[in-house]
């Protein structure tokens, strides 16, 4: 497996990922109706997601590996008198007990590692789940363009380098649908989405393809 690798969180434009992403509204109604309590918030990033879900009401643990991060998080929650659990910490050997949650979120995260290391993230996170626990994964898809440029910088046949300025470095692994069947074995998925990502950078319009997906351990 590739050496795990975090965000440049010092240096990225912070802006963007400070706003929790659209599912998570979702997901607190969802999760609050089925009587979840406990989350864990792997690649918490700067928080926006831990934050969130507190503010919701749920009992947060909060994990990256990026101390940046973790240290921004801790800031923002004492601001907002918020608290919950955040810790440093690799998505490859999860720093929790057995059966220590009811759901867990993991937004653009458990893709930065190689086929092995997802394999063995996907491990841990059944590990930490109780019974009946869901979980809401975004995965890279194999239509992304970086990942079928000839040119890429391969580690296997899934996963590449990223070029990007803060992701410089950071493994990449791709998967389809078929892949994704595959790895999520020990769950009946209940719902996948398929989704382009647009965005204009520095006058060229990039794009990125990946799968979310709701699923239940079994």
């Amino acid at each position: 497996m590739v050496q795990s690798k975090g965000w440049d969180w010092e240096n990225a434009e912070k802006s963007f990922w400070l706003k929790p992403a659209e599912d998570s509204f979702y997901l607190a109604n969802k999760w609050r109706e089925k009587g979840y309590k406990h989350i864990l918030d792997i690649g918490t990033g700067l928080g926006r997601h831990a934050i969130f879900f507190a503010r919701q009401g749920f009992e947060v643990c909060a994990m990256d590996i990026s101390e940046f991060g973790i240290e921004h998080l801790k800031t923002w929650a004492a601001n907002e008198k918020l608290n919950f659990e955040a810790k440093t910490g690799d998505m490859l050997s999860l720093p929790y007990p057995d059966k220590s949650f009811d759901c867990v979120f993991a937004c653009h995260v458990i893709s930065h590692t190689d086929t092995n290391g997802l394999h063995k993230t996907v491990s841990e996170i059944e590990r930490v789940l109780r019974p009946n626990g869901e979980v809401f994964l975004t995965f890279c898809s194999k239509e992304t363009p970086e990942y079928l440029d000839e040119k890429a910088d391969r580690v296997d046949e899934n996963t590449i380098l990223s070029q990007d300025e803060y992701e410089l470095g950071i493994p990449h692994v791709h998967l389809d649908l078929d892949d994704i069947v595959s790895l999520l074995v020990k769950f009946d998925i209940e719902k996948v989405r398929k989704i382009q990502f647009c965005r204009l950078d520095e006058d060229n319009l990039k794009a990125g393809h990946h799968y979310y997906v709701n699923a239940v351990i079994k």
